[in-house]
């Protein structure tokens, strides 16, 4: 009796053995699709994307286009995988992947619908932050930043003076930038830093607990054919009132360049070489220049640059 027992067991574990096992990991090579509004069809801007392995380690992230495509390349094996779409303004959707979805090069497509969330059921704005700080500080009022948008598969921008701003924590791994009254995705700005145009997403990717910039697919810094040529601006204003003077004439010294300042007393140049222009300040009659502003300005690109000189006159 003994020894049928002991021939048995061996049999049963070879048995088992045999049987087929659940696939729980397997290699994706390229997943891509579009992400639509459920209520209206239209594409989703800017969604996030996440690629995660069955105990919620990322694996790979990006964000949806201006049309709601997205596309990440090269994932690799992963672990009972799934894909995670969430936005501040849509309902979160998880599903998992399987090796059904495979086509024959180990690709997924995928056209997903994400219904938007409720205004009664949107996160509400909270206090002050370390983070909201932070992305605050690289938007000085009287600079200016460029936002990046893709029209037709190709980069173009906006270069946006700064009146105002404040940052926005969502609390749900988002922060919103907002400038002059309008709300703008850190992810597509770009603000000066050590003579280029960087990424905000990238710069404060380490305030975030996930990788808000990893395989955006934006650039991380801006090309110098997406900048504006450099400018000169500034105001003039009376020395003992504070109030803006007008009229007031203004020249880069040894160039034909010539501006009268506005009602606002304001004054700007476009220049397009990299150099030292000199202001020439030519006040109207009643008032005399008193030397307070910088007169002299050091350009060190012909594109991007944004310099301030305000200047004062006395009567």
């Amino acid at each position: 009796m003994m020894k049928r027992v002991f021939y048995f067991i061996p049999i049963l574990g070879a048995i088992l053995w045999a049987q087929p096992k659940e696939s729980i990991e397997f290699q994706l090579n390229t997943i891509s699709g579009v992400t639509l509004n459920k209520e209206d069809q239209s594409p989703i801007s800017d969604l996030k994307v996440e690629i995660l392995s069955g105990n919620n380690l990322l694996k790979d992230s990006t964000f949806t286009k201006d049309d709601g495509s997205f596309i990440m390349e090269k994932v690799g094996y992963v672990w009972k995988p799934k894909i995670r779409f969430s936005s501040r303004e849509f309902e979160k959707v998880t599903l998992n992947l399987s090796p059904e979805h495979l086509d024959s090069l180990n690709n997924i497509f995928m056209r997903q619908m994400v219904t938007p969330i409720p205004t009664d059921r949107k996160i509400p704005l909270l206090a002050q932050s370390a983070i909201e700080s932070r992305a605050e500080t690289f938007f000085i009022r009287g600079n200016v930043f460029y936002y990046l948008s893709i029209v037709n598969g190709r980069y173009s921008t906006e270069r946006i003076l700064i009146k105002s701003r404040r940052a926005h924590d969502m609390g749900d791994g988002f922060i919103e930038i907002e400038v002059n009254g309008a709300v703008y995705d850190p992810a597509r700005c770009y603000v000066p830093q050590m003579g280029h145009y960087e990424n905000l997403a990238h710069i404060i990717d380490d305030y975030f607990p996930s990788p808000i910039y990893a395989r955006s697919g934006l650039p991380l810094y801006l090309s110098e054919d997406l900048l504006e040529p450099s400018m000169i601006y500034g105001s003039v204003k009376d020395a003992r009132t504070g109030k803006a003077v007008p009229g007031v004439e203004v020249r880069l010294a040894g160039m034909p360049n010539r501006r009268v300042t506005d009602q606002k007393g304001k004054f700007a140049f476009q220049v397009k070489e990299a150099g030292t222009y000199r202001i020439i300040v030519s006040p109207p009659i009643g008032y005399r220049t008193n030397e307070t502003g910088i007169s002299n300005i050091m350009v060190k690109s012909g594109r991007g640059g944004w310099y301030l000189s305000n200047h004062v006159v006395t009567r």
